[in-house]
């Protein structure tokens, strides 16, 4: 079933430009991993150095696969460390309606 991933997190202050392009680079990646059918960082209006990422997967596997990955290849350790707390993250099933 395909997923909706929801990470969400709150970077230091004066961050956000560093992030953004880190996310630029890895996101080149993300979107080739097998499964992943788009994904996106959002800012917060209200709160600019809040953030989220709005990933779509084939199944919840995928996702796991990937989060594995990038949990081996540092990139989760490099995020967490710009941000004032763990980014936390939710999955959800895309209900065909």
């Amino acid at each position: 079933m395909t997923v909706n991933v929801i990470l969400e997190g709150t970077l230091k202050k004066g961050e956000r430009e560093n992030f953004t392009g880190i996310c630029t680079e890895a996101f080149k990646v993300t979107r080739a991993f097998d499964g992943c059918q788009g994904i996106e960082l959002i800012y917060n209006t209200e709160s600019p150095n809040n953030w989220i990422f709005n990933e779509v997967w084939d199944t919840k596997e995928h996702y796991e696969k990937y989060l594995q990955f990038r949990t081996e290849d540092g990139t989760i350790d490099a995020i967490a460390s710009l941000c004032e707390d763990a980014p936390s993250i939710r999955i959800f099933d895309i209900i065909p309606t």
